[in-house]
């Protein structure tokens, strides 16, 4: 199971669940977080960053909503996206991620 240790700006204008949705989708992009990794459960990653369960939940069913994590029923949730289906807009000619 992956580490996710964000910096999330509680003043920020974007809410905190966007911002984490956020982060793990740039680190899916930049594949420090390769597919079929497992992330980590709504409770450890909640008790980690100090955020709520619901928090949590929100970012995460963001990242199912836009293809980029598989919910498996009982075993967790898991990353899905393969290069080939990465969008263009966070790739250049180097196949690197934009930020």
């Amino acid at each position: 199971m992956i580490e996710i240790t964000p910096l999330l700006e509680s003043e920020h204008k974007s809410p905190l669940y966007i911002q984490l949705s956020n982060y793990i989708k740039q680190e899916i992009y930049s594949k420090r977080i390769k597919p079929g990794e497992k992330l980590p459960s709504k409770r450890k990653l909640a008790d980690h960053l100090g955020l709520s369960i619901n928090t949590i939940q929100n970012a995460y069913e963001q990242l199912i909503s836009e293809g980029l994590v598989d919910s498996k029923l009982r075993k967790g949730l898991y990353i899905k996206v393969l290069e080939d289906e990465l969008p263009h807009e966070f790739i250049d000619n180097d196949k690197k991620p934009v930020t």
